[in-house]
């Protein structure tokens, strides 16, 4: 089998690779007029592994998770492509984007990755939330999944479809942490809240990769500012940057920002948004101020 459609009622005119076995939340959608985004709406979910047993395993903690709705399941990349094609032609007229949804992926299938195919997904519908799990922390994996330019087959990509910057993915998470605990609080992260997630174990991976090195005081400093949200020249005016007129001098403050950069081995073009996302997470890490979570 392909795919699977997880929903209670058989429906006719289907194309037969498309087995039904769970409520038909699209049908129920359209009748009460509910968008997605309601907090007490569980989230859309579909789960992608070429593994059998981990994707079963997978999909029956989504079936235990309150804040998701199992919705479907893939096994390959090409059929994760036909899957999400054909739930975008059902949501026409209500939500093309898919936005609210949630995608599961490992990020190895086959000789498929679910780094690459993320990005594809997104092409196809830009508000999706992609989130890849894998076995192992990897700072290196983290850079890649946040990214937002990105190239394929040593091919520079700065812009996707229609010319737009392709965007980074929404979450890290690890295979061996997977429950419904935890998957709620990805839900929640991602969905409801519009943040990215990374585990916190490769957060601590990355910590040790220090050994003891430590932070200048204006570079401590700095990435704060850039934790909490501030822009360069934000920073540059806080942190007293500035030119003889008064207004931000950035060429310190790039430089400092590019010595962090340095420091928490985050690499990527200077003007990739996904960078800043990785450097935030990480000086938190650093810093202490990441609140651990409990997912037992």
């Amino acid at each position: 089998m392909c795919f699977i459609f997880c929903m209670n009622r058989a429906k006719k005119g289907v194309d037969a690779n498309f087995t039904w076995i769970s409520e038909n939340a699209l049908e129920g959608s359209q009748k009460t007029g509910y968008t997605i985004r309601m907090q007490n709406t569980p989230i859309p979910t579909i789960v992608i592994d070429d593994t059998p047993v981990k994707r079963r395993g997978i999909c029956d903690f989504v079936e235990e998770t309150p804040q998701l709705h199992l919705h479907a399941q893939a096994e390959d990349a090409a059929n994760c492509i036909r899957l999400i094609e054909s739930i975008r032609e059902q949501q026409r007229l209500q939500n093309p984007t898919l936005a609210g949804w949630l995608v599961f992926s490992d990020l190895r299938l086959g000789n498929e990755n679910g780094v690459e195919l993320g990005r594809t997904l997104l092409e196809l519908a830009s508000d999706l939330h992609i989130v890849i799990y894998t076995q192992d922390p990897s700072w290196t994996l983290a850079t890649e999944i946040f990214r937002h330019e990105y190239s394929r087959h040593d091919t520079p990509l700065s812009s996707g479809k229609h010319g737009r910057r392709q965007p980074g993915l929404h979450g890290y998470a690890l295979f061996a942490n997977i429950q419904p605990a935890y998957l709620e609080h990805i839900a929640i992260t991602v969905v409801r809240r519009h943040e990215t997630f990374i585990d916190p174990e490769v957060l601590n991976y990355l910590l040790k990769k220090l050994r003891g090195q430590r932070l200048t005081p204006r570079q401590e400093e700095c990435a704060s500012l850039v934790a909490q949200g501030l822009r360069n020249d934000e920073i540059a005016l806080r942190m007293g940057f500035l030119t003889a007129k008064g207004g931000p001098n950035m060429g310190p403050l790039e430089n400092l920002v590019s010595e962090l950069y340095a420091f928490f081995a985050i690499d990527g073009a200077p003007s990739d948004p996904g960078r800043r996302v990785l450097l935030a997470h990480a000086y938190e890490a650093y810093a202490g101020l990441r609140q651990e979570q409990s997912f037992l």
